[in-house]
């Protein structure tokens, strides 16, 4: 039986929100007009309301409010959408934990409506414990740190950690002449700017691995946030991590010649390069030899305060005349001392010094 305007209303005036949405579009579409609106409105809002205060949601009442977001008074309301996304969050809370979790309703509410940042947020971390979750991370990021709120979500730790793995891959197959800014600006809203910004400034002195500095030095200097002093610490430091040959490696190596001839700012990259923890050496575990003396030689050549205060941390470390609450500051020093470029390419009187200290 198909009910009419006035059984609407009878509803409506006794708060009979159930029924009155299983019927509401009984009415002919002509009818749909200001009354019908402001009930449906009215009812639905209700409904939502009413569900809120319970501890638990069923499935039958989210695909209800699912299906009443279509309808044209409800998908513009904003009372009713807020409730929604609390509605969504409330009931995937529960069902994602379930045997069989709820990711097809997830990825349809998700897909129903994505213009909401905090709901794109929430969602994110919401999954974020669940990596089978045929929806990734970033799919819903990528909206919330293009918004205009996007500061708040910046500041997140796994937000910036999502951040950061797409800026890896945008790095990674960026070509020579293209533009790291403007994939950036792509990437993320002016206002996730700051928050990126300390981050990388955070990779650059302590990185995971050592892509991270370079990562962190290129999304800085893109923006023109590098410094004098930092492209001194970054391209002196960029040689000690076994670089590739390149256009980044001519850079260093004409960089630390040229601060050869400047006392201040060679002083300015030691000062900085005392707080690193472990100190950057991957070039001595190098398999190419070649490269080894190399860089050895024109840091030696250059930059030889730097060399002198490298090995004295390590033979530190290794007579036990300092402590070093992190441990090993120099991971890669006892294998190239003791090693045959390392006999070759140190002084005589310190590879003596290692020899008593490390007993070869």
């Amino acid at each position: 039986m198909s009910y009419n305007l006035e059984d609407l209303k009878a509803l409506a005036s006794e708060g009979s929100y159930k029924e009155f949405l299983n019927h509401a579009m009984d009415i002919r579409p002509s009818q749909r007009q200001g009354e019908w609106q402001k009930m449906v409105l009215e009812m639905g809002n209700l409904y939502a309301q009413t569900l809120l205060t319970q501890k638990k949601l069923n499935k039958e009442d989210f695909l209800k409010i699912e299906n009443i977001y279509s309808w044209s008074p409800l998908r513009t309301d904003e009372l009713f959408g807020a409730r929604r996304h609390e509605i969504g969050l409330k009931y995937f809370k529960e069902c994602v934990n379930k045997e069989t979790p709820c990711w097809e309703d997830l990825k349809a509410f998700w897909e129903r409506d994505k213009t909401n940042p905090e709901t794109a947020y929430q969602l994110a971390e919401l999954t974020k414990p669940y990596p089978n979750s045929p929806i990734g991370q970033w799919d819903f990021l990528t909206h919330a740190v293009k918004s205009t709120l996007s500061e708040f979500y910046c500041k997140k730790e796994f937000v910036q950690k999502e951040i950061w793995t797409q800026l890896e891959q945008i790095y990674i197959k960026l070509g020579t002449k293209e533009d790291f800014l403007k994939q950036i600006d792509a990437l993320l809203h002016p206002a996730c700017l700051g928050p990126l910004n300390d981050f990388s400034q955070k990779k650059l002195y302590n990185p995971d691995k050592s892509s991270d500095r370079e990562l962190a030095f290129q999304i800085l200097k893109a923006q023109f946030k590098s410094t004098t002093r930092l492209e001194d610490l970054f391209y002196t430091i960029y040689l000690l991590e076994n670089p590739s040959q390149g256009e980044l490696f001519n850079y260093s190596w004409n960089r630390v010649k040229l601060l050869a001839s400047l006392p201040t700012r060679r002083d300015a990259v030691i000062e900085t390069f005392k707080s690193l923890d472990p100190i950057p050496d991957e070039i001595f575990s190098s398999l190419d030899d070649l490269k080894v003396r190399a860089i050895f030689n024109h840091m030696n050549e250059n930059f030889p305060e730097l060399l002198d205060y490298y090995f004295k941390q390590c033979k530190a470390y290794y007579s036990g005349s300092k402590t070093f609450p992190n441990g090993n500051p120099t991971l890669h020093c006892k294998e190239f001392v003791q090693s045959p470029r390392g006999a070759n390419l140190l002084e005589s009187g310190l590879l003596k010094e290692f020899k008593t200290i490390l007993k070869f």
